[in-house]
């Protein structure tokens, strides 16, 4: 293939000449602001969200829509009437000088709401829904803010086809007492109330394997009841949690009898529910864990749950050991047609480390009930058969005695973070106890422990989060020692970070940790977004364990400092923290990495 001159030559031009224009193009940009008339806020504020600064490029911004934006900044302040007038630049001007001129009317301030039509409220009722206050600016998101209560309010009532009709009055100045430019305004609401409209009939349809009352059990209203489509919205976010179906949809329609009634029709389409899960990770350098379960959600087409499950822990480095828990497990959600979850677990641990030996198996039977959306309670029964002792027993070498003991155990959860797996702001509380042996028969200790995590947001970027968590776990009567499994241990990733797993707290004869029976831990967190999904977190963790409350002091006291980085994703943030104890020799270079999915805490 030939190439003449003229034809190459003609494509280095082609290619060149774009690259040369837009290199010669430079974006007109604002020199200065001039603003006129009679501003009551900072020029920073009256311009906010205009995105309008020297600086700003004439080709990203529009006179208009910062006209738009300047009125919005004024109405959220009373000046109803505003009027701006933005003059913008022309091409050929030699600076380009943004000038705007405003005229902010008369400020308006709420004298008081005036109701019409109104028979199922009062009228004081009403008014304690506006968010505003005598006096203060009337604003349209306050008025807006208001007439979505109201509505909410009658929705509630099965009124949903109610109106809200809100008519600023006249305006009245009153210059002498509140200053220029300002005057009371009183705000009109007409309420056209329509008809109340109930619930009919629910038909249910898609279902192959799962029973209808599984769906009407959850719904929140029942036939003959008011229509609160709050309530059925709530409805339909109950029944994605039984964690059997993919889409579920209401649907409402008329019934030719009554125009007051309103028939649903939820449509359903099942998934597949039978799910085996595999988990594997570390919880420390010197120990990982892999897992294996089996769930059957659905058992008996009626919600019943069936769980078959194993998780082996292997200890290693100066710990060697591991630890062996299968369990069983059957859940039936609506214990004899009540909101009582009934739970019956039977499960085997074998537990077989340095200082440490347990082994027993355990039925439990638990019920657990909602008590509100973020209040959970739950109490059980547990029995045991078991043996353990505080030094590694070699097979042989000393009598294994078992024995059998009963316990009640109680637990109450408050829960408001938001999100889940990555709080932002809100709290999870919780107090549990357990009382063995006694009339129960058995060994005799209790537990008793509670914690608290508090998440404190500054933005959506930057949160204080928190954790105080303490316990005891004590033997009375004639009985000297608690079981392993309720003593308390601290160290690692998730407690007291520079510090080896289960390091802290009373040791054996041969430096084992062995766990205790007082526990106190104060976790701080300062998490930071840096870049998109990456952020930064700086902690200190302070904790300690001991066998008495009079052995409580600072020397054997755990305390931690360091850093971390998190990206988030949709499991929550992939974590990475190094942390180091200060007051060691060489600290941080004896300090520890910890890799993990999910905040510490």
């Amino acid at each position: 293939m030939h190439l003449n001159m003229r034809t190459v030559l003609g494509g280095i031009l082609l290619f060149l000449f774009p690259a040369a224009l837009q290199a010669s193009f430079v974006e007109p940009e604002v020199d200065s602001i001039i603003v006129s008339g009679d501003i009551p806020v900072s020029q920073s504020k009256l311009l906010h969200g205009t995105g309008l600064k020297p600086g700003s490029s004439l080709l990203r911004i529009t006179p208009v829509g910062v006209q738009n934006s300047i009125v919005l900044n004024l109405t959220a302040l009373g000046y109803l009437s505003a009027a701006v007038d933005v003059q913008w630049p022309l091409w050929d001007d030699e600076t380009a000088v943004v000038r705007i001129s405003v005229d902010t009317g008369i400020r308006s301030l709420l004298s008081g709401l005036v109701f019409k039509g109104i028979t199922l409220f009062s009228a004081d009722s009403l008014a304690n829904l506006y968010p505003g206050a005598i006096g203060e600016p009337l604003t349209p998101g306050d008025t807006l803010a208001f007439r979505n209560a109201v509505l909410k309010s009658y929705s509630e009532r099965g009124y949903i086809n109610a109106l809200l009709h809100i008519n600023l009055l006249s305006l009245s100045e009153i210059e002498g007492r509140t200053g220029a430019n300002t005057g009371y305004r009183a705000v009109e609401c007409v309420v056209d109330e329509n008809n109340q409209i109930f619930l009919g009939s629910v038909t249910v349809t898609g279902l192959k394997t799962v029973r209808e009352k599984v769906i009407t059990r959850e719904l929140m209203i029942s036939p003959g009841d008011s229509l609160n489509m709050e309530l059925l919205r709530q409805s339909i976010s109950m029944i994605y949690q039984l964690g059997l179906f993919q889409d579920v949809r209401f649907s409402y329609h008329d019934c030719p009898d009554d125009s007051s009634i309103v028939d649903l029709v939820v449509s359903m389409t099942e998934s597949r529910y039978h799910r085996i899960d595999l988990g594997t990770g570390y919880v420390s350098p010197s120990a990982v864990f892999g897992s294996i379960r089996w769930l059957h959600p659905n058992i008996m087409g009626n919600n019943q749950r069936l769980s078959i499950g194993l998780h082996y822990m292997e200890y290693f480095g100066s710990i060697v050991g591991r630890k062996i828990e299968p369990e069983i497990t059957y859940e039936e959600p609506w214990f004899l047609s009540t909101r009582w979850r009934w739970q019956l677990k039977l499960g085997y641990l074998n537990l077989s480390i340095p200082g440490l030996y347990q082994r027993s198996y355990s039925i439990t039977s638990s019920f657990a009930r909602t008590i509100s959306n973020h209040l959970k309670f739950t109490a059980g029964y547990s029995f045991e058969y078991e043996t353990y002792s505080d030094s590694a027993t070699e097979e042989g070498s000393t009598e294994v005695v078992w024995y059998t003991t009963s316990s009640i155990i109680s637990s109450l959860i408050h829960d408001t973070r938001s999100p889940i797996f990555n709080p932002l702001r809100g709290h999870w509380m919780m107090v549990e106890g357990k009382l063995s042996g006694s009339f129960l028969g058995g060994a005799d200790y209790y537990r008793f422990c509670n914690e608290a995590r508090l998440f404190i947001p500054f933005s959506d970027d930057f949160v204080l989060a928190m954790r105080m968590r303490s316990g005891i776990a004590y033997p009375y009567g004639d009985d000297v020692s608690v079981p392993p499994d309720d003593r308390f241990f601290l160290g690692g990733g998730t407690t007291v970070r520079g510090y080896p797993f289960n390091s802290l707290g009373p040791k054996d004869n041969d430096d084992n940790p062995i766990g205790g029976r007082v526990e106190i831990l104060s976790n701080f967190e300062v998490r930071t977004r840096i870049i998109g999904n990456f952020g930064l977190v700086l902690f200190t963790d302070i904790g300690g364990l001991w066998n008495s409350l009079d052995n409580i002091n600072l020397e054997s006291t755990g305390f931690g400092v360091g850093v971390g980085l998190r990206y988030n994703t949709i499991f929550g943030p992939i974590r990475i923290d190094y942390g180091f104890a200060p007051t060691w020799s060489n600290s941080v270079k004896r300090g520890k990495f910890y890799f993990g999915l999910g905040h510490a805490f």
